[in-house]
């Protein structure tokens, strides 16, 4: 079963957002990710879309709940909530 975090949000500065998300990437690992991939509007860099893979429900849940988390996107610039939607195959 193949487990996907959705994660939306609009950010200050891209480059910013960027920087941040590439120097957190021990800590995603630590937590869980075992893949991302990051797309962008091409008509407005500040609106993000990235998918994180993890083996099981349960570790995404964890991984979104982290305090940690929380830290590392308001550092990198995210405007206010995200939205976050853990999926799964079926």
């Amino acid at each position: 079963m193949s487990v996907v975090l959705v994660f939306k949000a609009n950010v200050a500065s891209y480059d910013h957002w960027r920087n941040t998300y590439d120097e957190a990437a021990p800590f995603r690992r630590e937590n869980g990710v075992l893949h991302d991939e990051i797309y962008c509007s091409p008509e407005d860099m500040t609106s993000v879309l990235v998918m994180q893979t993890f083996d099981s429900v349960e570790t995404a849940q964890s991984f979104v709940s982290n305090p940690k988390l929380a830290e590392t996107m308001k550092a990198a610039g995210v405007i206010g909530a995200p939205h976050l939607t853990i999926t799964q195959s079926i």
